[in-house]
């Protein structure tokens, strides 16, 4: 039987073509189709990534303690609201306590989705680390507004909160940069 693919060598009995080990059929070697070694901004989205997830843990630590320790009923109070108001919000709060901690718990998940699988090279991470960045930067800005409502404490979350937007606008940027962009893109066979 001759050969239908002159450029593939033929199995040891004419039979399929034998591939070599260490690679995947298109040539991949172990680092899993990457040029070579990550570049410099690699390791420094992954620093970022884990600074990001610091910033945030302490920054919801700050905030679940100030809305535990604030005197609300007196906020409330200065807000105009009525005294019917008040207990529903008081009520409500315990509730959002709760929803905090489970948000917290589920982000600093994401947050290790993401580092891992950075590390491991796979773009659907910086890709999803971008939109979660941007969705934090939002959500933290508008955050922000609130804060001195906490008094004393609010100035904490203020400067822990300028603080992650500055992180994650940093490793936005990084994820950008170019060498980051064609290192996590797969290459693409012609």
């Amino acid at each position: 039987m001759s050969n239908p693919y002159p450029q593939q060598p033929e199995g040891a009995r004419g039979g399929p073509p034998q591939y070599q080990a260490g690679g995947d059929q298109y040539g991949a070697g172990p680092q899993g189709g990457h040029p070579g070694a990550a570049p410099p901004e690699v390791k420094r989205l992954l620093t970022l990534t884990l600074v990001s997830a610091a910033v945030y843990l302490l920054n919801d630590i700050v905030g679940i303690i100030a809305a535990t320790t604030a005197d609300t009923t007196e906020m409330y109070r200065e807000m105009g609201l009525s005294a019917d108001q008040i207990a529903a919000a008081d009520q409500a709060s315990g509730i959002g306590q709760i929803t905090g901690i489970v948000m917290l718990v589920i982000a600093l998940g994401l947050y290790a989705l993401v580092y891992v699988f950075l590390k491991k090279g796979k773009n659907w991470a910086r890709v999803l680390g971008i939109v979660l960045s941007i969705l934090s930067v939002v959500g933290t800005l508008i955050g922000l507004l609130g804060a001195m409502a906490y008094g004393g404490m609010g100035v904490v979350l203020l400067v822990l909160g300028l603080v992650l937007v500055v992180v994650n606008v940093l490793w936005l940027v990084t994820a950008f940069k170019a060498p980051v962009k064609e290192w996590f893109t797969p290459r693409r066979m012609v």
